[in-house]
């Protein structure tokens, strides 16, 4: 009995007792918690995870690729929009100057006519008031003569007389 008092003497001075205890709880946790199960279930997702991570990668790659094709001809595809707008800039100039151009010949054109249309509206005016002063000279001078000889005035009547009697 002595050599197990001795056992549980140097057990009690060391550590190792509760090391034994310790290990015990973790060999009892272990095969009741299905610690194995669970770990290799970890290892799994882990290893799914890192496999899901490679395609992304492998996708991300290509994507990447893709667009630093894209954006190799973007330098290209810029010059030949802003080619075509000064190309565009330039017709659209171009059809502006044009059209100012016939606007132009189309306002000297009216221009002229409208002052032409103004120089016949005033000569009819002059014509106009000219023949209503020689008509109004006429009459003065009729009457003077009519009022200066009063046989003209007589013969004037029967004349008028005879060219209503023609008449009717």
């Amino acid at each position: 009995m002595e050599g197990i008092n001795v056992i549980v003497d140097y057990l009690g001075r060391t550590n190792l007792f509760n090391f034994i205890i310790f290990l015990s709880v973790f060999i009892l946790i272990y095969k009741y918690a299905n610690l194995g199960e669970k770990l290799e279930a970890a290892k799994n997702g882990i290893i799914q995870h890192i496999e899901e991570s490679k395609t992304k990668k492998a996708d991300s790659e290509i994507h990447l690729k893709e667009t630093e094709e894209i954006l190799a001809h973007v330098g290209e595809e810029v010059e030949g929009i802003i080619k075509k707008s000064e190309e565009n800039a330039k017709l659209v100039g171009e059809k502006i100057l044009a059209d100012a151009k016939k606007s132009i010949e189309n306002i000297k054109d009216n221009t002229g006519k409208a002052i032409e249309n103004k120089s016949a509206l005033l000569k009819n005016d002059i014509i106009r008031r000219a023949s209503i002063a020689s008509v109004d000279v006429a009459k003065a001078r009729i009457i003077n003569e009519l009022n200066n000889n009063p046989e003209l005035h007589q013969r004037f009547i029967d004349e008028s007389i005879g060219a209503i009697n023609m008449q009717g």
